[in-house]
């Protein structure tokens, strides 16, 4: 399949590549070709594209990223995004067959609005209207459509919210378990919310062997 991963960062997440390469390295070792979008910082560990834009135009800013990439498909990841297990890249490669008609994108979290359509044991066809259509968290997309879809100047929590996903059709996994990075149903885990990091990450990290300076950021839900 003709797809590429594009990991939406930031300049001030550089803390979070070595354990996102780390991940990435050890449990799909095999994934297709990763690019980085960054406001000017390159990562060391992938390619990078960089776009000095404000967060406020984050959505013009993952369009300039992808607009001259040659592939069909994209999967569309943020930076904190820590793979926990093993990825069958045939499981991913399956995603794209179902990106035709006037189907745009596929959700890899597990299913959480009780309107989503069963399509099959594994897929579900999104409630047409339910919210979060055009998630940023780990999703595959149809690149024509993304740049219709993209082509604005928002920030990425506006641009999920305001959920305009026009006339498409959006799918979604039933279970979340072709990537496994700590999301599972009725167990929502973040690697950072709202700029700290997730307790539980740091458990994660701790079994991996990884050395990170939590004092950067701090722990969610804790004082500094």
């Amino acid at each position: 399949m003709s797809y590429k991963i594009v990991v939406m960062s930031c300049d001030r997440n550089e803390d979070l590549w070595l354990p996102f390469h780390h991940c990435m390295e050890k449990y799909w070792k095999d994934h297709p070709e990763i690019i980085y979008s960054t406001e000017t910082k390159i990562n060391p560990y992938y390619k990078t594209i960089t776009c000095n834009l404000p967060v406020s135009s984050w959505t013009k800013r993952v369009y300039e990223t992808i607009k001259d990439l040659e592939c069909r498909h994209i999967l569309l990841m943020v930076d904190d995004i820590f793979l926990r297990d093993y990825v069958d890249s045939k499981n991913v490669n399956k995603v794209c067959y179902y990106l035709i008609d006037n189907v745009v994108a596929f959700n890899f979290e597990p299913s959480f609005d009780k309107g989503d359509i069963p399509l099959n044991n594994d897929v579900l066809i999104r409630n047409p209207f339910g919210k979060f259509k055009l998630s940023c968290m780990a999703q595959m997309w149809r690149k024509r459509y993304m740049l219709d879809l993209f082509n604005t100047h928002k920030n990425p929590w506006a641009f999920e919210k305001e959920n305009k996903a026009k006339h498409y059709v959006y799918f979604i996994s039933k279970n979340g378990d072709i990537l496994n990075w700590g999301r599972k149903k009725d167990d929502w885990r973040f690697g950072v919310v709202k700029n700290k990091w997730a307790k539980e990450c740091k458990e994660f990290f701790d079994k991996e062997g990884l050395e990170i300076d939590y004092s950067i950021r701090g722990f969610w839900g804790e004082e500094n």
